[in-house]
């Protein structure tokens, strides 16, 4: 499931801060980790760390939706056992760069031993135009195109299936 957080989510004064001074010195910002924690609240912008943070690990796929729009993926994964109520986005600093929460509500759970693959659109127009860059780390499990490459083997297998079809029948005329 992919979570819109398109209207959800808060962009901190800490990450906002970074992102202008890299913007400002010909750099960008580098989106490169996302935290789960079990905080439930309604940032305001001013956090520099989820409230509850249980776990952070790097962004193993994203992929640019356009009209700034990032779809990015996380997959939570080890013996821990903890309810979700907040996820923040860091920088490649460790600074804090957006949370999204509500309070009160749960978000998801991650179970012992069970992996939470998690996927978020991120609208990034509150930030200044070419500021940041999604950097996937090591594990890049390619999940956000898991659709089209279903698709393609489904029609490889297909095109093997009539090959061979054909192959059978051309043998069978030979026979004749």
């Amino acid at each position: 499931m992919t979570e819109d957080i398109t209207r959800l989510v808060r962009f901190t004064s800490a990450g906002l801060d970074e992102v202008l001074t890299a913007k400002n010195q010909g750099l960008k910002g580098q989106i490169t980790h996302i935290g789960a924690g079990t905080g439930r609240y309604n940032p305001d912008g001013s956090e520099t760390a989820l409230r509850n943070e249980r776990q952070r690990v790097a962004i193993v796929d994203y992929e640019d939706l356009g009209d700034r729009q990032l779809r990015m993926a996380a997959l939570f994964d080890g013996e821990d056992e903890y309810e979700i109520g907040e996820f923040g986005f860091y920088l490649a600093s460790g600074t804090l760069l957006a949370v999204y929460s509500s309070a009160g509500k749960l978000l998801t759970y991650k179970a012992a031993a069970a992996r939470v693959l998690q996927k978020f659109t991120l609208d990034i127009s509150p930030l200044p135009a070419d500021s940041v860059t999604i950097v996937v780390g090591n594990e890049n499990l390619n999940v956000l195109l898991a659709e089209e490459i279903a698709l393609l083997a489904a029609a490889s297998i297909d095109n093997m299936s009539r090959h061979v079809d054909l192959m059978w029948r051309v043998r069978s005329l030979e026979a004749k």
